[in-house]
């Protein structure tokens, strides 16, 4: 079976977490004043903007609302030798300018004769909503 294609497919820049240069509360294990950043790279996806996906309580624990999503293939992940993981940060979204994070990574397209997930839905979420202008060029 052949992999799945995304469907209009644009460039989207991402910015991974440096936890190595971090500086990091002892007591709370968490990022103190701002995450350190690894350089960028960019790599195509195809971006669904919406707030589809509420704060909804399930077993494991409440679920963060989204701004949207980007799908991205393992496969070209893979060829630039990059991955998605949560607290990455999207810097554009094709021709938007953007400062959105990664606050889920979720695997789908499991297919046998790929010995599992072909393609990933990257969560976003604004963390700082009055800081950009949403849709503009």
């Amino acid at each position: 079976m052949p992999v799945p294609s995304l469907i209009h497919p644009i460039n989207v820049t991402v910015q991974r977490e440096d936890k190595s240069t971090t500086i990091v509360d002892k007591d709370f294990r968490e990022p103190v004043q701002k995450a350190a950043r690894k350089t960028e790279f960019t790599i195509k996806g195809q971006v669904r903007w919406g707030g589809d996906e509420k704060l909804n309580p399930e077993r494991g624990g409440p679920r963060e609302e989204s701004d949207g999503w980007v799908l991205f293939r393992y496969r070209d992940l893979r060829a630039i030798g990059e991955e998605i993981k949560r607290g990455d940060r999207f810097t554009k979204l094709g021709l938007i300018d953007s400062d959105v994070y990664v606050v889920e990574v979720k695997p789908m397209g499991h297919w046998q004769d790929q010995f599992g997930a072909t393609i990933m839905r990257a969560y976003f979420k604004d963390r700082h909503p009055g800081r950009q202008n949403r849709g503009a060029l």
